[in-house]
C-alpha cells in the first residue's frame, strides 16, 4: 500500500467527482530532468501555450505546441524536475498539484504527532551495558526522541526476561564529542555487564518522500487504522487555498452563477472535514494510548529521587 494512495485519496476528496482533463506521455523529455520537449498521445484538447501540465509530481509550463509535441518550462511553481517515462499520466491544469498535496500530507503527519494531538511511533535503541559506565550515547540513527517510554535489560537465564531499569535520566544537547547523538541516557540502576539494554522511545512520524510515491505507507510509522488521517488533514489545508468541487466556478463546464455557490459554502465544507478529522484523531490517539499506557515510574537525578507520571 503505497503513499500514492494518500495522494489519490486527497485529490479525490477535494475534486468530489470532478474529472480533470488527462493525456498520456508518449516520449519523455531528453535529458530526463532538463529536456524541454515531450510528446503526448493527443487525448487532451486543452494542452495549448500558457497552460500548466503535470507529470507525476512535476509541474510544467507549456511554451508552445506543435501537433502532439509540447515544449515546456520545467519545474514550474516550486515543483522539482524529475525523470518521467512513456505511459505516465499528463494532468492538464491540475487544481491541486501533486507536490502541494505531498507537502500538505507531510504537514499533517507533523501536526498529528504534536503534543497537542498525541500521535507518535515507537522506536528502539540498544547498547551494551558496562558496569563502569553510567552515561550512554542514545543512538537513534538521527531520529528525534520526544520522550523515553521504557528502558529494559536482558537478564541471564533460559527465559527471555527483560527486567525494567527504573531509575534513569535523559539529558539532551550533550557534547557530541562524548555523546555523538547529542542525547545521553544516564542509568542510576545497574544491569548485567555485557548484556543488551533496550530503550523504547516515542518519536514523531516520518514524512513521505516527495519524489518516490511507491514507498510503503508503513514507513511513516502511522498505525494502519489511522491511514485515513493524512488525506483528511491535507484536504483541509488545501481547502484554505482552493475550494472543493462543489465550489468550483467551472465545475459544470462553464462559469457557475454566484447564487449556485452561496456565501459560507466553503466554510461549511471545511467544517465538515475538520469534524471528521477531529473525531478520527481522538479515536486513534485513544487507541495508541491503550497500547502504550502511561505508567508510574521512578526517575532519579544525582542525589535526588522523584516520582513522575507518564513517559
Amino acid at each position: 500500500m503505497t503513499t500514492q494512495i494518500w495522494v489519490d485519496e486527497t485529490r479525490d476528496m477535494l475534486l468530489s467527482g470532478y474529472v480533470e482533463e488527462l493525456d498520456l506521455l508518449l516520449t519523455a523529455p531528453i535529458p530526463a530532468t532538463t529536456g524541454t520537449e515531450l510528446v503526448v498521445q493527443g487525448i487532451a484538447s486543452s494542452i495549448v501555450k500558457g497552460v500548466i501540465i503535470e507529470i507525476n509530481a512535476e509541474l510544467m509550463y507549456v511554451t508552445s505546441v506543435t501537433s502532439t509535441t509540447v515544449s515546456v518550462m520545467r519545474g514550474y511553481g516550486g515543483s522539482a524536475p524529475a525523470t518521467h517515462t512513456a505511459g505516465d499520466v499528463v494532468r492538464v491544469s491540475p487544481k491541486f498539484p501533486t507536490h502541494r498535496i505531498i507537502s500538505s500530507i507531510n504537514d499533517d503527519l507533523a501536526d498529528i504527532c504534536s503534543p497537542a494531538n498525541g500521535m507518535f511511533q515507537i522506536r528502539v535503541s540498544t547498547f551494551t551495558y558496562n558496569g563502569g559506565v553510567a552515561g550512554y550515547n542514545l543512538d537513534t540513527d538521527g531520529n528525534v526522541v520526544d520522550s523515553i517510554y521504557e528502558v529494559t535489560h536482558a537478564a541471564v537465564g533460559v527465559l527471555a526476561n527483560e527486567p525494567e531499569i527504573i531509575s534513569w535520566r535523559l539529558k539532551r544537547d550533550r557534547d557530541t564529542g562524548s555523546f555523538t547523538s547529542g542525547n545521553a541516557l544516564i542509568l542510576y540502576d545497574g544491569a548485567i555487564p555485557g548484556r543488551t539494554v533496550r530503550v523504547l522511545y516515542k518519536s514523531p512520524l516520518t514524512s513521505i518522500s516527495t519524489t518516490d510515491l511507491t514507498a510503503d505507507r508503513a514507513l511513516t510509522g502511522l498505525p494502519t487504522t489511522a491511514y485515513d488521517l493524512p488525506p483528511l488533514g491535507a484536504a483541509m489545508a488545501l481547502m484554505t487555498t482552493r475550494p472543493i468541487r462543489r465550489e468550483f466556478l467551472d465545475a459544470q463546464g462553464t462559469s457557475r452563477m454566484g447564487e449556485e455557490v452561496p456565501p459560507g459554502a466553503i466554510s461549511a465544507s471545511f467544517r465538515d472535514l475538520m469534524g471528521r478529522r477531529r473525531a478520527r484523531l481522538e479515536a486513534e490517539t485513544s487507541r495508541l494510548a491503550a497500547q502504550y499506557p502511561q505508567q508510574w515510574s521512578r526517575h532519579s537525578a544525582v542525589g535526588n529521587s522523584m516520582w513522575g507520571y507518564g513517559r
